[in-house]
């Protein structure tokens, strides 16, 4: 399973319950990442010191953010007695490292809806993009 963004709940509770049905071990990658560390790269007006404060104090948030979702992520995998495996990977651009985890040979990867966009055509989704490089099965939830 790939956690990278918002929302994931239907994600988690996908992937656990089909790990739990097929006896399966668990191996999540969660991606943090923010939009907002483009406005810190890109503000025209910021000083360079507070660029920096800015990124960090977003970076700081993002892991906070990141740290209780694994917390959540594993009681819901203790209680439903499955076995679990999280890596973490800070990344601004999210389809690098999802391509790379899903090249290592899963059968499924589950995957949290995205975002609707409003010019969807300009932007791919990661759902649409990993289909396209791995022969696994998709599943965004």
């Amino acid at each position: 399973m790939i956690l990278a963004g918002d929302n994931c709940s239907n994600a988690i509770n996908a992937a656990l319950t089909h790990a739990k049905s097929t006896s399966q071990h668990l191996r999540v990658i969660q991606i943090l990442a923010s939009d907002l560390y483009h406005y810190g790269h890109h503000d025209l007006v910021a000083t360079r010191p507070s660029k920096r404060e800015f990124l960090l104090y977003i970076r700081d948030e993002v892991i906070d953010r990141g740290k209780a979702e694994i917390q959540a992520l594993e009681q819901a995998a203790d209680k439903m007695s499955v076995s679990l495996e999280v890596h973490t990977v800070e990344s601004e651009d999210m389809l690098a490292p999802a391509l790379d985890e899903a090249r290592k040979g899963y059968d499924v990867i589950f995957l949290p809806k995205g975002k609707r966009k409003i010019f969807p055509l300009f932007k791919v989704t990661l759902a649409k993009y990993l289909q396209r490089k791995v022969p696994a099965k998709i599943i965004p939830c």
